[in-house]
Formats: structure tokens, C-alpha cells, sequence
């Protein structure tokens, strides 16, 4: 039941009502019992400034960030956290001691979704990111933090925007950090010597689900790893063509659910369940 002394938590983006996040942390609400409740709220690009001072107004307890102001927000919080300095985005905004602090989550959600979904208990040498956007940016961080990575390759449509991302990685991670496109010879090469491929593009999801950033499955060898942060569908035409090539493949619902479950306990103190969330996303995708 909300009362008036219920606190609220919510997620902003431009659009919104797409946003799984209502649906996973209220889930995780209920099984706590804890009075919050979570909602999601449009907002214009040009009132992410407004939307921000009115968390301070309105004493919101804790905020999500979505696409397309992740960075926006950055300007506007009174501190933000190493890993979202380096990623340069920030996915969470929570009150630590009267101050609105900005977190990124999305490099927690990634490793931990490697580590326990696809099993990883080390990282390959070479690891692949597919796109160059925010999701790329903790991607890439993700992997060159790691001791065991040697290198990371961002293969992107626009190589130029690949090779700005390359550039900022390689000074804060120390790694060997390259850009390429995404065309077949470069994907062929690349995916040579490759244990993992994270997949930060929107190619797959709903509703072009027929679509893959791999046009030609055979550059997938058996022995790598592909993370497909798509979520929507649940098993994407590149996760199909992974498994196709006896390769371990994996989607993007974990990922989702980590770094919410991250967000969540930023939050509240209370780390939440997580298996709770995930069931609350995949009943409403019919089991």
C-alpha cells in the first residue's frame, strides 16, 4: 500500500514507458515488504536539469537514468562515482548524506552477468565490443579493468566515433585499446583469436528481431563467448547464430537485472533479490 510516508523511486528517459525497471524493482519491493514504491517518468532533453533539482524538491530517494540522458545528468549531481567518471555516463543518482551522488551500475551489471551467466571466471586476453554508444563505454570498461585483458577491440558502423571511444579507454583503462568497423573482413579477423564478444548494439531487438550485428555467423568460433546486451526478445537472432556454431551464448535480461538489483541496493541499504526481479521480467514475456 503507498502511504504518505511511502519514499519513491523512479527512472527517467525520453521514451520511457518501454522501461522494464518499474516492473522488476516493484517486484523486489513487494517480496522486501519495504515501503517504496517506483515509477517512471518522461522527461524532455530540455528539462533534464529541472527533472534533476526536482528530485532535490521532492526528496526522491533514488533515481535511474535512461537513454538519452545519461550524460546530461552529469552536470547537474554534486558528486559522481569513479566508474562513472571513466565510462563518462551515469545510470543512478542516490541521497548519500544530503548530496545527490551519480553512480554507473551498467559496468557492475556487465561483469557480474559474465561472471555468473556466461560463467567466467577469468576473462579472455582479447575481448570484443560490438557498438560505440553508452553501453559500449562500460562494456569496454568493464573488460580492459580487468588484470587478465590484454586487449579490447571496438568494431562500430562509424569508426571514427569507435576510435574516440578507443582513445578515452585506452588512457583510463592502460589497455591495448583499438578501433574498427563492423564489416565482415573486420569481424573475421578480429574474431580470430577473440574468447568474448559483448554486444552493445540495438541490432535484434523488437521489433527487428530477425536482424544481427554478425551478418555472417561463420566468423563465430566454438570456443567464444557472445553477450548479447539486447533483452527484448529474450534469445536474439545472435545469440541463434552463436549457439548455431556450437559457440556459448547469452542475452542481456541479467545484465539488466544486476545492475537494477546494484541500483536498488545503492538506494535502500538492502540488497534485493534478484531471481525475483528476473521472474518479474520473464513472466511478462509468457514464461
Amino acid at each position: 500500500m503507498i502511504s504518505a510516508s511511502t519514499r519513491v523511486l523512479a527512472v527517467i528517459g525520453h521514451p520511457v514507458a518501454h522501461s522494464f525497471s518499474p516492473l522488476m524493482h516493484n517486484a523486489a519491493i513487494r517480496s522486501l515488504g519495504v515501503d517504496y514504491c517506483y515509477v517512471a517518468l518522461h522527461v524532455h532533453p530540455d528539462r533534464v536539469a529541472q527533472a534533476v533539482n526536482g528530485m532535490r524538491g521532492l526528496e526522491i530517494a533514488g533515481m535511474n537514468v535512461t537513454i538519452p540522458h545519461k550524460r546530461a545528468v552529469m552536470e547537474h549531481v554534486d558528486r559522481i562515482s569513479e566508474e562513472a567518471l571513466a565510462v563518462g555516463a551515469v545510470n543512478t543518482i542516490a541521497w548519500k548524506n544530503d548530496e545527490l551522488v551519480g553512480y554507473n551500475t551498467d559496468v557492475y551489471g556487465i561483469t557480474r552477468a559474465l561472471e555468473e551467466t556466461a560463467g567466467l571466471s577469468s576473462f579472455s586476453e582479447h575481448g570484443i565490443v560490438l557498438g560505440a554508444g553508452g553501453a559500449a563505454r562500460a562494456a569496454v570498461y568493464a573488460l580492459g579493468v580487468r588484470p587478465e585483458v590484454a586487449r579490447v577491440t571496438i568494431l562500430n558502423r562509424t569508426v571514427e566515433r569507435a576510435q574516440s571511444l578507443a582513445d578515452d579507454m585506452r588512457k583510463i583503462t592502460g589497455k591495448e585499446i583499438t578501433a574498427k568497423g563492423i564489416d565482415i573482413d573486420s569481424q573475421r579477423k578480429s574474431f580470430a583469436d577473440a574468447g568474448v564478444v559483448v554486444n552493445t548494439t540495438s541490432l535484434g531487438m523488437h521489433p527487428a528481431i530477425d536482424a544481427s550485428p554478425v551478418p555472417d555467423p561463420s566468423v563465430i568460433h566454438p570456443s567464444l563467448v557472445v553477450y548479447d546486451t539486447v533483452f527484448n526478445p529474450l534469445e536474439t537472432q545472435l545469440m541463434r547464430q552463436a549457439l548455431g556454431r556450437e559457440a556459448k551464448a547469452f542475452g542481456g535480461l541479467d545484465m539488466l537485472v544486476f545492475q537494477g538489483a546494484r541500483s536498488f541496493a545503492i538506494w535502500t541499504g538492502t540488497e534485493p533479490p534478484a531471481d525475483v526481479m528476473k521472474q518479474a521480467v520473464v513472466e511478462h514475456f509468457g514464461g
